[in-house]
């Protein structure tokens, strides 16, 4: 993912592990679909158990309370019907893979932080802050969509920053890369295409400024390869990927008519939809943690226990200035992270400003990693500044861990007294 250049670095490998233990346990609980569980896990179900019906649009589950999620593209539906087949038609086998996603997501954290930095400690922070985020944790212990598409996405951004680094002639493998993971992250969720956006536009206007760099020569090699490889990577290899993972589809006896009209419907639902939710917010509600969604709750034997997906207000509330200071800093020395950076929290956040659809805390999702590499970089060079600083950047991450830590049982469904409950909502809009 970053050049090899760390392959022998042991450090992913020890955050993947650390990850799953926070992840995995307890993921049967709770034992029944937790919010859009009811289509995205149903469906997946039905995948596992050959249903063809779940594909289409025009067709309704046989039973009350589920329904067919054909109105997003069935990548991450596929993720979760292979944990089905694995472990069964279950809550652990629906939500396996989101936790291995969300272990696999601080890794591809850790990895970009060190490719752009150079420095393990930022890394280590940074992938160390997003798992002490409760809204990356929820997302990574449930059977919805985002996670899957937050980390292909985060696949793609490593392999941008691989091919903003690259010399023009060599930009084959990260092209390549970069095009199959905004594939698989657009047959998630189409809310990828906003960033994929930004993306090819920063491709295209590095390829244009090879080419004028070049006296305008076709047969330079940086030229050269950016007219091969980019539409190659950019544009066939994303439809290759979109088409493949519908491949289940078309195995059923469906054809192109088919496939385009399902698009057709796809489009016509996200962009026509009137529906209203309790717990919807609005974009710039998302980094000051004001609205979360309440997934679940049970009382039980004087108990309660709950879900909320919501961020870690101690870190959620540094997201902006954090990553606009690191931004106009990179930006200064021209250095090709800024472009990642921006685009990453900007590009993933802000263009949620112009959807007229409801939306959720939980659409904020792709944007928090690069949130949390440009706290960790704030706080590493904190430490580097002398005792001042380094008392500074302990107490902050002391405070958020410690966030974290008190937060956690609403966002796993521990058990808590009434009083312990209450005690943890801060804020009227959190009820």
């Amino acid at each position: 993912m970053v050049k090899g250049v760390f392959s022998a670095d042991l450090l992913p490998g020890i955050l993947f592990v650390a990850a799953m233990a926070l992840l995995a346990p307890r993921l049967d609980v709770p034992n029944a679909y937790v919010f859009d569980e009811v289509y995205h896990a149903y469906t997946a179900g039905q995948y596992a158990a050959g249903n063809h019906d779940a594909y289409l649009w025009d067709t309704k589950a046989p039973r009350e309370g589920v329904g067919y999620t054909w109105n997003h593209p069935p990548a991450g539906i596929v993720v979760m019907a292979a944990g089905i087949v694995l472990w069964g038609d279950n809550p652990f086998g629906w939500r396996i893979g989101s936790a291995i996603f969300g272990a696999t997501g601080v890794v591809l954290a850790y990895l970009l932080a060190l490719a752009i930095t150079r420095r393990k400690s930022v890394a280590v922070v940074a992938a160390l802050l997003l798992l002490a985020d409760g809204l990356y944790v929820v997302q990574s212990r449930i059977g919805m969509l985002d996670i899957y598409g937050s980390v292909f996405m985060l696949g793609a951004f490593c392999a941008l920053h691989g091919y903003l680094t690259s010399p023009p002639e060599r930009v084959r493998a990260d092209v390549l890369r970069l095009g199959l993971f905004l594939g698989l992250a657009l047959a998630t969720k189409w809310n990828a295409a906003y960033a994929s956006l930004f993306i090819g536009l920063v491709v295209l206007g590095r390829g244009a400024r090879v080419y004028l760099k070049s006296g305008r020569s076709l047969r330079d090699d940086g030229v050269r390869a950016h007219l091969l490889w980019v539409p190659a990577g950019l544009l066939v290899l994303p439809a290759i990927v979109y088409l493949a993972v519908y491949g289940p589809f078309f195995l059923t006896g469906r054809d192109l008519g088919q496939f385009v009209e399902l698009q057709h419907q796809i489009f016509h639902y996200h962009t026509h939809l009137q529906a209203t939710h309790d717990y919807q917010s609005r974009w710039w509600e998302w980094p000051l943690t004001l609205r979360p969604v309440w997934y679940y709750t049970n009382r039980a034997g004087g108990m309660v226990a709950n879900i909320y997906a919501n961020g870690n207000l101690v870190l959620y509330g540094m997201f902006v200035p954090a990553v606009v200071w690191l931004a106009a800093r990179w930006s200064k020395r021209r250095d090709p992270a800024a472009i990642v950076l921006v685009i990453g929290f900007f590009g993933q956040w802000l263009p949620w400003a112009l959807v007229p659809r409801i939306a959720f805390a939980y659409h904020f999702l792709p944007a928090v990693p690069f949130g949390c590499l440009a706290i960790a970089v704030a706080l590493v060079e904190l430490v580097d500044r002398g005792p001042t600083g380094r008392a500074i950047a302990v107490a902050y991450a002391t405070l958020a861990i410690g966030f974290f830590v008190y937060f956690f049982p609403i966002y796993s469904a521990l058990p808590l007294t009434p009083q312990a409950f209450e005690s943890r909502m801060w804020l009227t809009s959190w009820k």
